[in-house]
């Protein structure tokens, strides 16, 4: 009674060269077509069976995807049918497409997320979190508009298609690098659980869509650059205090939100010595930090305005922070992108690390769940390398 045939249209290739496969639907003679989002090397396509061949993970892949949508719409068939309702091939395609439940446009449904994050700010959400989710709320619906010409969508009518169109403006368009564009759309990715939650479409579009981050080695100052830096006299006064930001920030490993709400209640002494015991702002891990000499010389030195703010250190916008650390590193001749991510990579790695510190105290410093966290930051230096096979060496002599 119910026909299934999968087949593609030769002369609709797409920009990348695939053809776009879509569905008929056959009932009582009477047929409805529509696309299912994918598309394939027209060479790999099999008429007859209706299937890609080759033995690619892709193709394994959608020849698997058009197994499960033949069994929903056989399915679509029988739910209808055992209704007893007309079974046709109209009905089946539209509770295939969705459109027998109700309206749920997608920017709205993420504007209902985003209000929720507001909420929650202080609580259990870091502030970057709820904005970072405003951005990508944002650059959609330009996307929308760009695209479309529309200032929404329903949550049923994004697909495949329509997010790998996202992709491609994220990447071509915004300008951004592959790793920012997969942070964005595992964002939306979010808004789409939420559907898929609420039964509002059956799977996300966004698993059938390629996302990969790239290994991005982090900068992070040597030794001699630390130096080099800390022994640079300013005779500008802010250039002077944003090098003193870095360094501790360097000493500590403390994130830029972190020291700029540090306060001298975070400061505690045990014994002789003085840590940071603070809760991390993004995470609400804490940290215990063991303040070395260089970190409280850069604390007693703005004690003046310790007394004054009640912060520890006069630290300015990470903007401004961000600015003037460049012209720094033009002043002092470091060749490196200064930024206080960068600071706290130096304190994984050259500060830490470097000086046989175990990866397992530096994660407990840094305020990570885990080791596993930790080893993005932390890198095996040269230097250490040599040491260990220094050791090595001596046992061959």
């Amino acid at each position: 009674m119910v026909s299934i045939l999968f087949f593609i249209k030769r002369k609709k290739l797409l920009k990348d060269g695939t053809a776009p496969i879509y569905i008929r639907v056959t009932v009582y003679k009477l047929s409805s077509e529509f696309a299912t989002g994918k598309s394939v090397n027209p060479s790999h396509w099999l008429a007859l069976k209706g299937r890609v061949k080759g033995n690619t993970l892709y193709n394994k892949q959608l020849n698997t995807f058009l197994d499960q949508q033949e069994y929903l719409l056989h399915d679509i068939a029988l739910k209808i049918q055992q209704e007893g309702k007309q079974v046709s091939a109209k009905e089946i395609s539209f509770r295939y497409k969705g459109k027998d439940k109700p309206n749920i446009f997608l920017l709205s449904l993420y504007a209902e997320h985003n209000e929720q994050l507001k909420e929650l700010v202080g609580i259990s959400v870091a502030l970057n979190t709820y904005k970072r989710h405003e951005t990508s709320l944002k650059l959609f619906k330009e996307f929308l508009m760009a695209a479309y010409q529309q200032s929404d969508v329903n949550v049923n009518e994004v697909d495949l298609v329509m997010m790998e169109k996202y992709k491609h403006y994220l990447m071509v368009v915004r300008h951004n690098n592959n790793n920012t564009t997969v942070k964005y759309i595992r964002n939306l990715g979010k808004v789409f659980n939420i559907a898929v939650e609420r039964k509002i479409i059956a799977s996300s579009p966004i698993e059938q869509l390629h996302l990969k981050t790239m290994e991005v080695e982090k900068e992070f100052l040597t030794g001699g650059e630390l130096e080099l830096l800390s022994k640079k006299e300013f005779s500008i006064e802010r250039l002077e205090q944003v090098r003193d930001i870095f360094l501790f920030c360097c000493y500590t490993g403390l994130a830029y939100v972190d020291v700029h709400s540090l306060t001298r209640k975070d400061i505690v002494k045990d014994g002789e010595k003085y840590w940071i015991k603070k809760a991390r702002h993004k995470t609400n891990n804490m940290c215990h930090i063991p303040l070395i000499t260089p970190a409280l010389n850069i604390i007693n030195k703005y004690s003046v305005h310790n007394q004054a703010t009640g912060r520890l250190l006069p630290v300015l916008s990470n903007q401004k922070m961000n600015a003037y650390l460049k012209e720094i590193a033009a002043i002092v001749g470091i060749n490196k992108n200064l930024t206080t991510h960068c600071a706290r990579h130096t304190f994984a790695t050259t500060v830490t690390l470097a000086n046989n510190v175990s990866i397992e105290n530096v994660s407990k410093m840094l305020g990570h769940k885990s080791i596993k966290m930790t080893q993005h930051y932390a890198r095996i230096l040269d230097s250490s390398i040599a040491n260990d096979m220094l050791q090595v060496e001596k046992k061959f002599v």
